[in-house]
């Protein structure tokens, strides 16, 4: 008797952690839902941080210097203020509730919403080194890296730019 109440108890403990689990799960992946908003003219508002991304990365490997080029040229949303992004604008973007497959890379892309499309492990920040490297946000393990500002494999630009403008 003491036997079967103790499963008892213990089956019942394990059912609300799982339940718990579960209820942070969705609410977490509803909070993103809710954060992200696809505008009609291809790109995506964060309404937590009021930035403005591109729908996607450029979808190529690019060296840094194109990346610049790439950014203050986009003109997604008829808009022309476009910049590269900081690493912890980078950063607002990375989540390991969502997993997806890049284009050209094995492992997964950690991302906290789909609505953004990333292709590849790494996306360069303006942000850049004395010694011929830049910094790199990456969607693969949530980690800033200097890279060398001339290479450009597994590494993306995306677009971004502040929705007060």
């Amino acid at each position: 008797m003491k036997r079967t109440k103790s499963i008892i108890r213990e089956t019942v403990i394990i059912a609300s952690c799982f339940c718990v689990l579960v209820t942070f799960l969705s609410s977490d992946a509803t909070a993103a839902a809710e954060r992200f908003k696809t505008l009609s003219n291809g790109t995506v508002q964060d309404t937590t941080t009021g930035l403005i991304w591109a729908a996607s990365d450029n979808g190529a490997s690019i060296n840094w210097s194109g990346a610049i080029e790439y950014c203050t040229n986009f003109s997604g949303g008829g808009h022309k203020d476009w910049r590269m992004p900081t690493s912890s604008e980078l950063e607002s973007l990375y989540g390991n509730r969502k997993k997806v497959q890049g284009q050209d890379y094995s492992q997964s892309i950690d991302v906290i919403t789909t609505m953004i499309k990333i292709s590849a492990p790494y996306i360069w920040t303006a942000r850049r080194t004395s010694d011929n490297k830049a910094i790199a946000f990456g969607f693969n393990y949530g980690v800033i890296k200097r890279l060398h500002r001339g290479t450009g494999g597994n590494r993306r630009a995306l677009p971004v730019r502040s929705a007060n403008k």
